[in-house]
Formats: structure tokens, sequence, C-alpha cells
């Protein structure tokens, strides 16, 4: 299961990288058509779908990877145990949020489905469903770096090589 999840990270990390480098090429290149008279009026909803997904994949490989901005300023001056269950709690949080997300994300998607992207020929329902599956996926990452924070003595970090198997 371990390797599995592992392949998936990496393909997750890949498919987050090929979204924003093919955003960032698309905008450039609809810009310069622009300049030029010949705009791609594809290009905006193209550029439309690719964001909501870069977004939410990219958030679960912060997620996944502990990217995410911490103010531990006050946290700091806690003992370690404190500062351990205190992450344990913000995590809980975490997940409660995305559920959240998860739950009216799914209600969206089923809500736009019938809404159509006119340029593309597709439902709007494929932008939606970003915030749904992507939540999922953060719930994943969160639940398994929950787990190991919750096994690690509290002393001890939990680090991001740490935080991407089960184990």
């Amino acid at each position: 299961m371990k390797k599995i999840y592992q392949k998936f990270c990496r393909f997750e990390e890949q498919l987050a990288l090929v979204l924003l480098a093919g955003l960032t090429l698309l905008v450039f290149v609809s810009a310069l058509m622009r300049t030029i008279k010949h705009p791609l009026n594809w290009a905006q909803d193209v550029a439309l779908v690719a964001f909501a997904w870069l977004i939410f994949i990219g958030g679960d490989v912060a997620v996944r990877g502990t990217g995410l901005i911490g103010v531990d300023l006050l946290v700091n001056k806690f003992p370690k145990s404190v500062q351990k269950w205190l992450d344990v709690f913000y995590k809980i949080l975490i997940i409660a949020f995305l559920s959240v997300l998860v739950f009216y994300g799914t209600r969206m998607v089923s809500q736009g489905w019938s809404r159509q992207i006119t340029a593309l020929g597709i439902s709007y329902g494929w932008v939606t469903m970003a915030v749904p599956v992507g939540s999922f996926l953060m719930i994943i990452s969160t639940v398994i770096s929950l787990i190991k924070r919750i096994r690690t003595p509290a002393d001890q970090a939990v680090t991001t090589e740490k935080a991407r198997d089960i184990g």
C-alpha cells in the first residue's frame, strides 16, 4: 500500500508541475496572440479548468510536504507535549474544514453539471470537481500526518519524509 501511495504522490507532484507549466505557457501565448490581434477564445476557459485543478492538487502537495504557513510564535512558548497536542487539534480542525469542502463541493458539482463551458463544450462540473476531489486528497494527507504526529513522541518533530508514509 505504501508503494502505491508513494507512486500516487509522485504522480500528483508531476501533475501539479505540468498544470503550472501549461497554465503559464497558455496565458503567455494567449496574451501574445491577443497582442497581434488573433485571440485564442478558448484559452481563458482552459486556464480556468487548469487553475482550479492546480490549486487543489498543489494544495495537497503542500499539505503532504508540510509546506503550509504556520504562525508558531505563541505555540513555541508552550512545552513540547502541549505543542504536540495543539498540532493534533489543528489537524483535526483542518480535516473537519476539508470535510465541509468535500460535502458542499460535491453538491456544487451536481448542481453545476448541466452548465456548459461554451468554448470547450464540456460541463462546468469538471471545474468544480476540483474542490471535492482535491479536498478529499488533502484529508488523506492530513490523516496520515495526524497518525504520524500521534505516534511520534512529543520531543521529536515529524519530518516531511516521515509524513509521506503511513508506516
